[in-house]
């Protein structure tokens, strides 16, 4: 899945109920019947000793003194045996081997087993049953599920999840010996850890089968959670309703009874009652359509492969289709013209993925279907065979869509099939785990589109989009490692969808791939799946197969295990900074310790085993030396690297984590730069950007250095090592606007983007990029930087190409269109402009578009327009059809100009009990702390304050906390170390020429 990006921070209790005494107490239910039906075999015993009434009850009580511990202790086993735990530091093997999968070896906190399922019970394959009016926009349904469950111990009592349903009926059948027995159980609803709990009249044996039939009611969530009712607006006016799913991590239990959790693995068989106006889809084809009498239609879908309960997925709707070969796309009628590109792309991905794993997706699945969902929170989802996609993320409209769009459809395609493979043959066997598939995927994001389309380069991208944004996140001191649980409710699993399972566990493995080297990574895949092949997998699973493929690890230090290296990067939380210094004596010292985003800690007891390269100057890029290793804390190791020569760690940063240099390296690098940038990998000069400012804003290097080193890129023309300047410098602008120095920021930034700004078109595709991917990037990025530092010729040629398309003489081509609506936007006189992309704006469905136009709107710096756009949001005497995302997004738009800020401000300060009811209070939240961190002066904080005042009854004292606290440091930070240095570096600067 997508992070959407995603989620935050709960931390389970402690100090509840031991894994065995959370089974006994499980089971108590049964334990009651069979002390009832004990004291019935005593008097039985009597009877039988005694037929004529002359002993005394107690004297036959007595006699059977010696038989009745036996039994107490027969049943007290029979009831309170545990699955067995073994807890085995990082490393978990097998002891047995089950026809399906052990539970992990390491003991889990008392409080997540709570609700978590006993282990003596595994479903084996579903029959599920469901009947849906759906075309009425009902969302009332109903269902049958038969699951049939392999009993692995002695027990009366059976565990299955089920959250918001009505449980009609029920049947237990048991078969002995080839004869069936049927019977209605006892049950009841613990509603806080979402179980059925059915209790059996008789013990239930291993090894025999058994069915469990559940009649039940439903009503389909609007959430789009779990079983959920959605729709749209057809061209005529009229709304279409339709139902999907959306069951990762534990929503399946919000639609059926089952047993929902990863490892419980299954295979799947379905059967959809709708009406005969809609089309059902599901995981698998559908071998049969049926007529029933009442009208209706039931489709009939092949049996799924084995798998978890929460890749289950269908839908009921009216959306047709385009296919080639084995794939679909789905979408609404309106905007299938617009599934072509998802289509090829599907296609040519899949078959790079097929030939670079070595294991076809056909040898699991039929067919491949997409889906373009109109409301889809999660943003994208991999079902096995049917993967779904919120709208924007889908679909591609030719003439309108930019070169944005289709790197984002192209790579989440790619995360979403890399997850047929790794998440679906083999899946995280429980969420603590959940980087296994999320890692995997976040790799293939880049991997599998630069396999599919070489020419566009998209392996550049992945160190400027994953690794360097996540360095800067998990550098907080309030991280977590990848390998981790905060319990097993439906919040603390959604809170481990975070960064570091998506971003960190891709860049981690990433750093695994270029260690062993591409072609053994490939043998690595193919073992991972084919190992636990329709199974689940932990840790020590990816441990095995890396030793598998490299001959036991013997790419390793002497001393270093594959469990030492793999934890030392999955079970701590953060990453490390790799010193640097040298001698100039014909030695190295290097050394390592946790690298914080606040502060700098020498005596942090973590140590990882970093791997690292070296490239000394004038050497070449492809004759690196051979890994070398930092497995204690620091280390002096020989250099033969000239004194006058620089030298490089980390080269392409393949390694996660920051390096650090002694300051004459630093010199030497920075000097090289500036004489000539072609001289170091352009994947480090983008690294070498992002290392020295980050570490210059927690005091481990000048930020003098740092903002030397950031200025060679006025001759820079590659987008990645842009791209971590724009970061640096977007960080800088923000501080300093409002300042003094602010003019001299701008001339530092106008000296440079000036050299490459004039080599670009603003306004069309430039010939130094030759329309490349990258090169769209770098434009972009420049002449923002360049209408945003007001250059009059960015801002005349924005305007005049706006007006252009204003007046029907020329169209904005799309892959500017962002730059040229909103800056052309605020220095175009009068409001034609803005009605114009307003008006666009109501006439668009396309949801891609609308959100740059809703960007772009939101770009005026016009009192009036700004309080209009913003009434929208919550109804205003400008309306628009808007989606509960898009009102979100409209009030965000504002947010890029301080003008958009001072209109937020007043908006919220008359309409924020609206904004709290119609959007929820997170949102407004989320905008007072976003209008915190854009308050740099005494006047705006003022401003603050005053809405802070109306807001007081309803926001959180912590809110109003913190957003004190980020004002207070705003307002400091020109007297601060960093401030100071920023200013004096400033005031000095004079740039070299080139």
């Amino acid at each position: 899945m997508i992070h959407s990006f995603f989620a935050n921070e709960s931390d389970s209790g402690t100090g509840h109920d031991s894994a065995a005494a959370v089974m006994m107490r499980t089971d108590e239910e049964s334990n009651f019947l069979r002390i009832v039906k004990l004291v019935q075999y005593i008097f039985f015993v009597h009877v039988c000793l005694n037929p004529r009434g002359g002993m005394p009850l107690l004297q036959s009580v007595m006699l059977l003194a010696v038989v009745l511990p036996l039994l107490c202790l027969s049943l007290v086993t029979s009831s309170s045996a545990t699955p067995d735990h073994h807890p085995l530091r990082g490393r978990w093997r097998e002891l047995t081997n089950p026809p399906v999968d052990q539970p992990t070896k390491r003991v889990s906190p008392a409080e997540e087993q709570r609700y978590r399922l006993p282990r003596y019970i595994e479903p084996i394959h579903y029959v599920l049953n469901l009947e849906t009016q759906v075309h009425t926009g009902n969302r009332t349904y109903s269902g049958q599920v038969d699951i049939h469950l392999d009993i692995r111990q002695p027990t009366r009592t059976i565990y299955v999840h089920s959250r918001g349903l009505s449980i009609t009926w029920n049947e237990f059948v048991k078969t002995y010996y080839g004869v069936s027995y049927n019977e209605t159980l006892i049950f009841t609803e613990d509603t806080e850890r979402q179980f059925l709990i059915f209790v059996t009249r008789e013990t239930l044996i291993p090894g025999q089968p058994h069915l469990l039939r559940i009649g039940f009611v439903g009503q389909m969530r609007t959430n789009a959670e779990g079983f959920y009712l959605s729709s749209y607006l057809d061209e005529t006016g009229n709304r279409k309703y339709l139902a999907a799913t959306q069951f990762q991590a534990i929503s399946a239990r919000a639609a059926f009874p089952c047993l929902d959790e990863p490892l419980m693995k299954a295979t799947f068989a379905l059967r959809i009652k709708h009406h005969p106006s809609l089309k059902a889809i599901a995981n698998t084809p559908s071998y049969a359509s049926a007529g029933d009498e009442d009208g209706y239609v039931i489709d009939y879908f092949e049996t799924t492969p084995r798998m978890s309960v929460y890749l289950l997925a269908f839908m009921v709707s009216d959306f047709p289709y385009i296919e080639e070969g084995q794939q679909r796309v789905y979408a609404r009628p309106s905007s299938l013209n617009n599934t072509k590109f998802a289509l090829e792309a599907g296609l040519r991905i899949l078959d790079a993925l097929d030939e670079h794993i070595g294991i076809p997706y056909s040898s699991y699945m039929l067919k491949l279907d997409q889906v373009a969902l109109p409301d889809f929170e999660i943003g994208s989802m991999e079902n096995w065979g049917l993967c779904n996609y919120r709208e924007e993320y889908l679909l591609y409209q030719p003439g309108v869509s930019t070169y944005l769009t289709e790197t984002f459809i192209t790579t989440i395609i790619a995360h979403e099939y890399t997850h047929q493979w790794l998440g679906n043959v083999v899946t995280n066997e429980w969420w603590s785990y959940l980087w296994l598939n999320e890692g995997f995927a976040t790799l293939y994001e880049y991997m599998a589109p630069d396999l599919a389309y070489p020419e566009r380069r998209y392996r550049d991208l992945f160190n400027v989009d994953i690794v360097q944004p996540v360095l800067l996140s998990d550098s907080s001191e309030n991280t977590r490692p990848m390998t981790f649980s905060r319990g097993a409710t439906f919040d603390a699993i959604l809170s481990i969808f975070d960064n570091v399972a998506y971003s960190k566990a891709g860049s981690v493995l990433r750093m695994f791939r270029e260690l062993i080297g591409i072609d053994t990574w490939r043998e690595f895949i193919r073992d991972h799946i084919r190992s636990r092949e329709f199974r689940s997998v932990n840790p020590g699973h990816l441990i095995e197969s890396m030793e598998s493929v490299t001959g036991n690890g013997s790419f390793l230090p002497d001393g270093i295990d594959m469990e030492t290296f793999v934890s030392s990067w999955a079970d701590q939380a953060g990453y490390p900074v790799l010193e640097v210094r040298r001698t100039y004596a014909g030695q190295l010292i290097v050394s390592q310790d946790r690298f914080y985003n606040n502060k700098i800690v020498n005596d942090d007891a973590s140590i990882w085993m970093i791997p690292y390269t070296l490239l000394e100057q004038d050497a070449p890029w492809d004759a690196l030396a051979d890994w070398q290793w930092l497995t204690v804390r620091a280390a002096r190791i020989p250099s033969a690297t000239p004194d006058d020569r620089w030298l490089l760690a980390n080269v392409n940063q393949s390694g996660y984590y920051r390096v650090n240099y002694d300051e004459r390296n630093w010199q030497m690098l920075i000097g090289a730069l500036l004489d000539d940038h072609s001289t170091i990998p352009m994947a480090s000069r983008s690294q070498l950007i992002d290392d020295a400012f980050q570490l210059a804003r927690v005091n481990r290097l000048d930020m003098e250095v740092a903002l030397e080193l950031i200025s060679y890129v006025r001759a820079e023309w590659e987008y990645p090592p842009w791209e971590s300047a724009n970061q640096a410098l977007s960080y800088l602008g923000q501080r300093l606007r409002g300042s003094p120095d602010y003019v001299l920021y701008q001339l530092w930034v106008d000296t440079l983007i000036g050299d490459v700004f004039t080599g670009l078109d603003v306004a069309g595709v430039p010939p130094e990029c030759d329309g490349s991917l990258l090169g769209k990037y770098l434009q972009q990025l420049i002449s923002s930087w360049a209408c945003r530092m007001e250059i009059e010729s960015c801002l005349v040629d924005t305007r005049e190409a706006l007006e252009r398309e204003v007046t029907g003489i020329e169209v904005v081509h799309p892959d500017v269109s962002s730059v040229v609506y909103c800056y052309g936007l605020r220095t175009t006189p009068g409001p034609d402009a803005f009605q114009y992309l307003y008006s666009k704006l109501q006439a668009s469905d396309y949801r891609r578009e609308r959100s740059l136009l809703i960007d772009a709107l939101g770009c005026t710096n016009d009192p009036e327009e700004l309080d209009a756009l913003l009434l929208t949001a919550i109804g205003g005497s400008l309306q628009v059809n808007y989606t509960p995302q898009e009102r979100y997004y409209v009030l965000n738009s504002v947010l890029v100009s301080r003008d958009g800020v001072d209109a937020l401000i007043r908006f919220l300060a008359e309409n924020h009990p609206y904004v709290a009811s119609i959007l929820g209070p997170g949102r407004l939240y989320s905008l007072v702390q976003s209008i915190a961190a854009r308050t740099n002066t005494p006047e705006e904080e003022q401003m603050l304050n005053d809405l802070l005042e109306r807001l007081e009854p309803d926001l959180p004292a912590t809110v109003t906390a913190n957003v004190r606290a980020t004002v207070s440091r705003n307002l400091a930070w020109p007297t601060s170390r960093e401030g100071v240095l920023v200013s004096y570096f400033l005031q000095r600067y004079r740039p070299i020429p080139v």
